[in-house]
């Protein structure tokens, strides 16, 4: 299942995505900056396209339980409906809880390749592993929403 990836993915950056970008903390900001930039960039190039895809996939697939000739089989849409509504939760909770950890870490980004103060990268380090940690914390959620509509989908399958 797709949404299966999709959590797993959340897994991955949460274990050892941003364990990875932390430990450049005694170097450079600007380089944690950038390689979070570049992890939210293929984020957004895959993960969202993969989103959309398991939300469609998923309402077809809803759709023809729904209209399924045999009873049996027909009775596990609601199983699969759950699983759609629980996983549609995600698009608002990364909205309110992910993106603007996002946006200010960007634009920290760009912040710093603009100054000319020499200190200024060393200034901006307690902010950056503060502003990391908070988005690994918020991230959680993008784990937890997908595993919970992979059990719904599961007990869906499971259903005799």
């Amino acid at each position: 299942m797709s949404i299966a990836v999709i959590g797993g993915a959340a897994v991955s950056m949460y274990i050892f995505s941003i364990p990875v970008i932390e430990s450049g903390r005694e170097f450079s900001s600007a380089v944690m900056l950038r390689q979070f930039h570049y992890l939210i960039t293929l984020g957004a190039k895959y993960l969202q396209n993969g989103s959309r895809i398991q939300g469609i996939s998923l309402s077809t697939l809803v759709y023809l339980l729904y209209r399924h000739p045999d009873p049996d089989m027909a009775s596990r849409w609601k199983w699969f409906a759950a699983a759609l509504f629980v996983g549609a939760q995600v698009a608002w909770y990364e909205v309110v809880y992910v993106f603007p950890t996002n946006d200010r870490l960007v634009e920290m980004e760009g912040e710093l390749r603009k100054t000319d103060e020499p200190d200024a990268d060393r200034k901006a380090r307690p902010e950056v592993m503060r502003l990391l940690e908070k988005w690994r914390r918020r991230h959680i959620g993008r784990i937890i929403i997908p595993f919970a509509a992979v059990t719904l989908a599961f007990c869906g399958l499971l259903r005799s």
